[in-house]
């Protein structure tokens, strides 16, 4: 399994094909930046290794705790946490909560200290209707982070494949083997 440094350098390496193939594929600059930023962000913060005291977990910095129960409920390298779209999906759903939680925490602390002005379900509806405008924005950076994850994953199978492999010359020669 390749070091926290070797998927960084993997990750920075590949954000410029990442995002130039998007471009060539949709010839909007927005687009490729929305899915290159989203794979650096998979691939430096948001990555399966979220489930383990890894350098992307110590990047949360003062908000890592966020990502504790998720340590809990997730197994390192499960399907949960490095599997295609699963791994993402899971991490998003988890991620999403919490950001409404603390978004609904946050809106009634401000309701109560500003006496009740703010209407909770027109605001609501305001997000709803704000992400139903940026559907297609929002596909894409989910693109850009399951690609992240996808390469991270990839690095981590590749690595153990070839590990397994040279292990197999070791083994045969301390057997008498040649």
């Amino acid at each position: 399994m390749p070091s926290g440094r070797t998927h960084d350098r993997l990750t920075w390496v590949s954000v410029p094909v990442v995002t130039a193939s998007v471009w060539w594929w949709t010839a909007q600059t927005p687009t490729a930046l929305a899915v290159g930023c989203a794979y650096l962000f998979s691939g430096l913060m948001f990555s399966g290794d979220l489930d383990i005291h890894s350098v992307q977990y110590k990047r949360w910095g003062p908000l890592r705790w966020l990502w504790r129960p998720y340590r809990k409920l997730v197994t390192h390298r499960s399907f949960l946490s490095h599997g295609p779209v699963i791994g993402t999906f899971g991490r998003v759903v988890y991620l999403g909560m919490i950001v409404a939680l603390m978004t609904t925490l946050g809106v009634l602390a401000g309701n109560q200290w500003l006496g009740g002005q703010i209407e909770l379900l027109a605001e609501a509806r305001k997000i709803a209707h704000n992400l139903e405008d940026h559907l297609s924005t929002i596909g894409w950076i989910l693109l850009g982070l399951e690609l992240g994850a996808i390469s991270h994953s990839a690095s981590d199978w590749i690595g153990s494949a070839l590990r397994r492999l040279q292990q197999i010359p070791r083994r045969q020669a301390r057997r008498g083997h040649r």
